[in-house]
């Protein structure tokens, strides 16, 4: 899947900012993970509005799934139709899954539910399987070229 992301927030006071860390060395960049804290993502909605929203739901809200990212092929299904998703953009530009950073050139597919976003996620192809060990990965937006950043455990041998 996608357990944390990095994303770029610039001129844009959203108080939920304060929730995420910033990225050492990069001003205006900050990493999200799902697992640590409270993960929150950026959105951009049909009408080009950006905003961040809480990513997923870690058992907080009563009636919503307890996770962070929704299978697209239930959501093809009509299984989160009674939750009456919306489909966003979420612009990240970077992704990490089983110790490996990937980039992210054009972000996300998502839902947002109620007031949580969830990622998106398809089948893995057999790079991203390779890569990360993982059978899901996150939905790209128009990307089919998955490539590990510098640091990655795959580029390090660990793997």
């Amino acid at each position: 899947m996608c357990g944390a992301t990095r994303f770029s927030w610039h001129d844009i006071y959203d108080p939920l900012i304060d929730l995420v860390t910033p990225n050492a060395g990069s001003v205006g960049e900050y990493e999200s993970r799902y697992w640590a804290g409270s993960p929150v993502l950026p959105v951009r909605n049909a009408t080009g509005r950006r905003a961040l929203w809480h990513w997923g739901n870690r058992n907080q809200i009563t009636g919503l799934p307890a996770t962070g990212w929704a299978q697209k092929e239930s959501v093809d299904a009509g299984k989160w139709q009674h939750h009456y998703p919306q489909f966003v953009h979420i612009p990240v530009t970077a992704g990490y899954e089983q110790g490996v950073w990937f980039g992210i050139t054009h972000g996300i597919h998502g839902i947002v539910v109620a007031d949580r976003v969830y990622m998106l996620t398809i089948a893995a192809d057999d790079v991203y399987l390779s890569l990360t060990h993982h059978p899901r990965m996150p939905w790209l937006i128009d990307q089919t070229t998955i490539t590990p950043m510098a640091g990655s455990r795959q580029q390090l041998g660990l793997w």
